[in-house]
């Protein structure tokens, strides 16, 4: 598979990076975490802590909402 990603310049997508990538986006699109670690092969504790990977845009809310929640 490496040559077939290096001639496309995706040498650096290792099998580790596409398992991260279908774990995140699968969490993004709301596949729940017992289905995406069914569908990947590990426990909900794996899927959600090595490899779905929160999105900026879910972080900051989380900080926006612990700030207006002290700040109450």
């Amino acid at each position: 598979m490496e040559p077939k990603l290096r001639t496309v310049g995706l040498q650096w997508a290792t099998f580790q990076v596409m398992r991260r990538t279908f774990a995140t986006l699968s969490k993004q699109a709301g596949v729940d975490a017992h289905t995406r670690s069914a569908q990947m092969g590990n426990t909900v504790d794996v899927n959600e802590n090595e490899y779905a990977v929160s999105s900026f845009e879910d972080r900051l809310k989380a900080v926006r909402h612990l700030e207006s929640t002290v700040l109450q």
